[in-house]
């Protein structure tokens, strides 16, 4: 009986330094955070992911870190990966009256459980933005970088009309409602979950200004400022670090604005909106052609 007690105790020490060296060896992966966000205000429902942190480990893509923020479906529609569902349970809709009106006829959902691709409307899908910008390459081909914010928004009209982007310049729809910058919230709603102390009634309501379709940049800016407030975040040191990736991401941009020149003088792209106009095409083509191979399969 002596031994067998032994043998139990080397055995659960071994598990037990087993699990912490696992854990370590994580932590020492880890390159940084992501937070991330999935929404579906379009059809009045607020998350489906609510803002939260998720760690980078080395050589994750968009996807992988995607597939640790959520249960997702994906499918190689020969645009990339495409998100083709989140795991929702929520039915109970209530569409803004904006979308109301360029989608009077809506449908249901098509597989239990899910909120999918083609969902209410034949134009619905995921679509998604990084640092308030629309992505421009699939999740499986995005690289994460510390601090990134990466929001996943549920489109049902004129592939991410309703989400303020132009499509108009291209033939299709031109923007429902003007596009709005939350990255900051959606950061700050993410540390506040996990902080200690903050007003609770302060953190609902930044919490109910994202989740909100009709949000305006005003409103958005305030929760900021209420947020930020209650965090006790140093704004000067908040101003600092925004400018410094401002400044990381200049060369970039020159480029991008060089490559795009041309093309602003016969008005595309979306100055109304912000969102640049190459990156319109991608996330329109992404979705389209995904919703072709869908239906195509069913």
């Amino acid at each position: 009986m002596r031994t067998r007690n032994i043998v139990s105790a080397v055995a659960a020490a071994a598990v037990a330094f087993s699990a912490v060296s696992f854990s370590v060896s994580a932590e020492e992966n880890t390159t940084g955070y992501v937070y991330f966000m999935a929404e579906k205000s379009t059809i009045g429902q607020g998350f489906t992911v609510e803002p939260c942190k998720v760690a980078i480990h080395e050589g994750d893509t968009g996807l992988d870190l995607l597939k640790n923020a959520a249960e997702v479906l994906t499918e190689d529609t020969g645009y990339g990966a495409y998100v083709t569902a989140f795991a929702d349970e929520d039915l109970q809709t209530e569409v803004p009256e904006a979308i109301k009106a360029v989608c009077p006829e809506m449908t249901g959902r098509n597989a239990e459980g899910y909120l999918s691709a083609l969902d209410y409307t034949a134009e619905s899908g995921w679509t998604y933005f990084v640092n308030d910008e629309y992505a421009q390459v699939g999740i499986g081909d995005y690289i994460p970088a510390d601090g990134d914010v990466v929001v996943f928004s549920f489109t049902v009209y004129g592939y991410g009309a309703d989400l303020g982007v132009d499509n108009s310049s291209w033939g299709g729809a031109a923007a429902l409602k003007e596009a709005t910058k939350k990255a900051d919230l959606v950061k700050l709603c993410a540390e506040a979950s996990e902080a200690e102390g903050v007003d609770e009634y302060v953190f609902t309501g930044a919490m109910e200004v994202l989740a909100e379709y009709e949000a305006t940049q005003e409103d958005i800016d305030n929760a900021v400022a209420s947020l930020t407030d209650a965090l006790g975040v140093d704004a000067a040191t908040a101003e600092s670090a925004e400018t410094t990736e401002t400044a990381d991401t200049a060369e970039v941009s020159a480029e991008t604005a060089d490559a795009s020149a041309d093309g602003a003088d016969d008005g595309k792209g979306s100055p109304a909106t912000g969102v640049e106009g190459a990156a319109v095409a991608f996330a329109v083509v992404l979705l389209a052609g995904a919703g072709i191979a869908l239906s195509k399969r069913k």
